[in-house]
């Protein structure tokens, strides 16, 4: 991630926090076929992605059932 955010989330975010947020980014470009050239498409998953840093609820894809520990 480059700029500003970038390096904010490389000097605050861990490793375990952000492999998390791209594995969940991945299932929500999957299920909502997103191309990343549409800035829209975008804007949601930078939306989606400060939510899930600042601990607030994230979309998941219908019928996702988080994996017990």
């Amino acid at each position: 991630m480059p700029g500003p955010l970038g390096d904010d989330i490389y000097e605050h975010v861990s490793a375990k926090a952000w492999q998390e947020w791209q594995t969940l980014q991945t299932m929500l470009i999957n299920e909502h076929h997103l191309s990343l050239r549409d800035a829209d498409a975008r804007k949601y998953l930078l939306d989606q992605m400060n939510r899930f840093f600042r601990n607030e609820e994230t979309e998941t894809p219908e019928g996702y059932i988080e994996p017990e520990d």
